[in-house]
């Protein structure tokens, strides 16, 4: 239990950290008005929604709420992200979805997210750590590699 408890705290703490990436990557890279990711089911429980932002929460968490999308990893995958929902501890639901890529397949996945202490929406996947943070409006990922590099990202809202 106690193991338990060290592990969530360490993980809470890298994850809280400021983006530690490399120079953003240009505009004109990341942003592809045509990218197309995948047509996400159509759930009988409604968890593919974007819900109402819930009343008393931070307006800069709240904005988080929508779909994100028009571009692609390092200028190359599609990619998109669904936040369905923001809870009062500022936990997270997002539905992470890329385009096919070379021998990749499309893929959507619901994963638990959470806004940091700096206000950035972090999410576990794959076991990496994705950070999303706001750049004039828009949210621009990092996305760590297992070689210490990182992917980047710049999602423009695309509904709410």
């Amino acid at each position: 239990m106690i193991r338990t408890a060290v592990f969530a705290s360490v993980l809470f703490a890298l994850a809280a950290c400021e983006p530690q990436g490399p120079e953003p990557l240009a505009d004109a890279v990341l942003v592809k008005p045509t990218c197309y990711t995948v047509d996400l089911y159509d759930d009988p429980y409604g968890r593919n929604e974007i819900q109402p932002a819930k009343e008393g929460l931070p307006q800069t968490w709240n904005r988080y709420l929508g779909v994100w999308g028009n571009s692609a990893w390092n200028g190359q995958q599609c990619h998109e992200i669904y936040v369905t929902e923001v809870f009062q501890d500022g936990s997270a639901v997002v539905i992470d979805t890329t385009a096919p890529f070379g021998p990749l397949r499309a893929e959507s996945h619901r994963r638990p997210g959470f806004i940091n202490e700096a206000g950035n929406l972090v999410v576990f996947a794959n076991g990496r750590r994705v950070v999303y943070f706001w750049e004039d409006g828009r949210l621009r990922g990092q996305r760590e590699r297992t070689d210490g590099q990182f992917d980047q990202v710049l999602l423009s809202r695309k509904s709410a």
